[in-house]
């Protein structure tokens, strides 16, 4: 067993012009299965020209003449990864990259069969350009989270204390290792001062001080619960807290899952609404004990077995991912295979998982994680005020927050609901991994989904948050279409006919919406130049079968 800690960084920003190395790969895909274009339509993907050499040449089509499946060149693109071309010859991408880890975690998705190293070479980094300016009101707000700002503003987590639901009247039960000088620091004086602090135990050592051991809880709760204006603002500032030690330094035994498990029953019993723990087990001091990858399925470890169970209480339990994917282990630990628990994996301030962040999936190939959130370079609190650290021990805290806050803005959700509404809102909701999961919540958006947002007119059919006059080649959509089952999207590219301008429909997307009408929409517009105009028309149909336009969006490629 051990602790998710996270290293303790000091660091300076700032920004110059330098050479910098950049590693090419290939990526090479599993298959074209999930390509969605028939092959027996070959003037979809072939000029004229090409289709009419074959039939003269009795060249038949065949698979090598499909297009590499659009979903897995956006599965793959990110901020740190260009796509420089593909082949479908070969059926893969040809990318670049500034890290070679970033390259190799590629491996773990499913639809990929290899990466292949292919060289590296060193380019000039130009100066960084300059941000736009914030207006006052934004500038403001900013100053009174502090450090906390970032982690939570990436989830659109600040929005929720804006309407007002901040945790209060929640009850939040975190276990952890020890919350060293909690009681004596100015993050949290409010909490202190508002007897926000309702309960306490250690059960390593059969006490009830929990603030004189490990400081490992302390970094967590300040993620959650520090409230100092201007220095550090945590997810759910205002909830109630219990603070259970569980965990041990000084060794690495079972005992501690059955702390855990024994905590997990105390917190059930006071009526505790969310779980939050950062530990996870996998090794042990006698190695005998140690887990195996084939326990990973949720139902075979005392920690799993009694998170298992604390999940059907009518809690939310919240569990950090492990940060094992870089060591031996390289995988989740323990209790992070259950599945009715919300498991958090890490990613940086650019939405990618560092290497630290344990992938799944577990041993019944369930997808673990469920969603990430920062956990590199995350601000936390410490003895001596402020800090940062890495590890998924603070990616969940933040997730554990938010969540009691989404939960207060509605009570009659379930946990299963809320889950499901987190995971729902994530950016990666259509095409999850067992990297990153669903991807990082946008809890603007859970809150629309949970039907407590105090702007959303719920009884008319919306583009909820597509405005734009510059298209990637994958834009995801959420939509609501009340009161109708599907949401279209016509996808128009602008023509030329000798002097006539004109929109040809180039294809359709389709999608399913759930029981009140929400959806997503994952637009794919590749194949489109740069400086050829597209047009995105959202509708959907009646009971009638009539089509009904919802809006209409005009632009370029970037």
């Amino acid at each position: 067993m051990k602790i998710l800690i996270g290293a303790m960084l000091a660091f300076l920003t700032f920004n110059v012009a330098s050479a910098k190395t950049e590693y090419h790969f290939f990526v090479q895909f599993h298959d074209k299965g999930l390509n969605y274009v028939d092959i027996n339509k070959p003037e979809l993907f072939m000029s004229e020209r090409a289709l009419e050499r074959r039939k003269r040449l009795h060249v038949p089509i065949d698979s090598f003449d499909l297009p590499v499946t659009a979903s897995y060149i956006v599965n793959i693109t990110k901020p740190s990864i260009k796509v420089r071309y593909v082949s479908k010859w070969l059926n893969g991408a040809v990318i670049t990259t500034e890290s070679m880890d970033t390259a190799w975690r590629l491996k773990i998705k499913f639809f990929v069969d290899d990466v292949v190293y292919l060289g590296k070479s060193t380019v000039k980094a130009s100066k960084s350009g300059r941000q736009a300016d914030e207006s006052p009101e934004d500038e403001a707000f900013k100053k009174q989270y502090g450090d906390g700002y970032q982690q939570l503003d990436m989830l659109n987590g600040t929005q929720l204390h804006q309407y007002g639901f901040n945790g209060e009247g929640m009850w939040v039960a975190v276990f952890d290792a020890g919350f060293r000088k909690v009681n004596e620091l100015s993050l949290f004086q409010a909490l202190i001062d508002n007897k926000q602090i309702i309960y306490t135990n250690d059960l390593v050592d059969q006490e009830e001080n929990v603030f004189d051991d490990d400081d490992h809880g302390l970094h967590v709760l300040g993620c959650m619960a520090a409230n100092q204006k201007g220095k550090m603002i945590g997810a759910a500032p205002k909830a109630n807290y219990i603070l259970i030690r569980t965990e041990s330094n000084a060794y690495e035994s079972w005992l501690e899952e059955l702390n855990w498990v024994r905590a997990a029953e105390i917190a059930d019993s006071m009526g505790v609404d969310v779980v939050n723990s950062s530990l996870g087990y996998n090794t042990f001091d006698e190695e005998r004990l140690n887990h195996e990858h084939k326990d990973l399925d949720g139902r075979t470890t005392y920690i799993s077995r009694g998170a298992a169970i604390a999940a059907t209480r009518g809690m939310l339990v919240v569990s950090s991912a492990g940060n094992d994917g870089n060591k031996s282990w390289g995988k989740l630990d323990f209790p992070a295979d259950v599945e009715d628990i919300l498991v958090v994996g890490a990613v940086d301030s650019r939405k990618e998982a560092p290497s630290f962040s344990s992938p799944g999936p577990t041993a019944d190939f369930r997808i673990k994680p469920d969603v990430a959130a920062l956990g590199k370079n995350t601000f936390v609190a410490t003895t001596y005020g402020i800090g940062t650290g890495n590890g998924t021990s603070y990616s969940a805290p933040i997730i554990a927050g938010l969540a009691t806050c989404l939960w207060q803005a509605n009570p009659s959700l379930s946990p299963s609901e809320i889950k499901r509404i987190i995971i729902q809102s994530s950016h990666l909701s259509l095409n999850p991994d067992n990297v990153s999961g669903h991807g990082v919540p946008d809890f603007n958006i859970a809150l629309i989904l949970a039907g407590m947002h105090p702007n959303f007119n719920y009884s008319e059919a919306q583009v909820i948050d597509f405005d734009k006059k510059n298209f990637n080649h994958s834009e995801l959509v959420n939509v609501f279409m009340p009161k109708t089952t599907y949401a279209y999207c016509d996808i128009r590219l602008k023509k030329r006919f000798l002097f006539i301008s004109y929109f040809k429909t180039k294809s359709t997307i389709e999608a399913s919406l759930d029981q009140n009408g929400f959806g997503k929409l994952n637009v794919l517009l590749y194949n489109i130049p740069e400086d050829k105009a597209v047009t995105l028309n959202f509708y959907y149909k009646t009971e009638k079968g009539d089509k009904v336009l919802v809006k209409s969006v005009s632009g370029q490629m970037d």
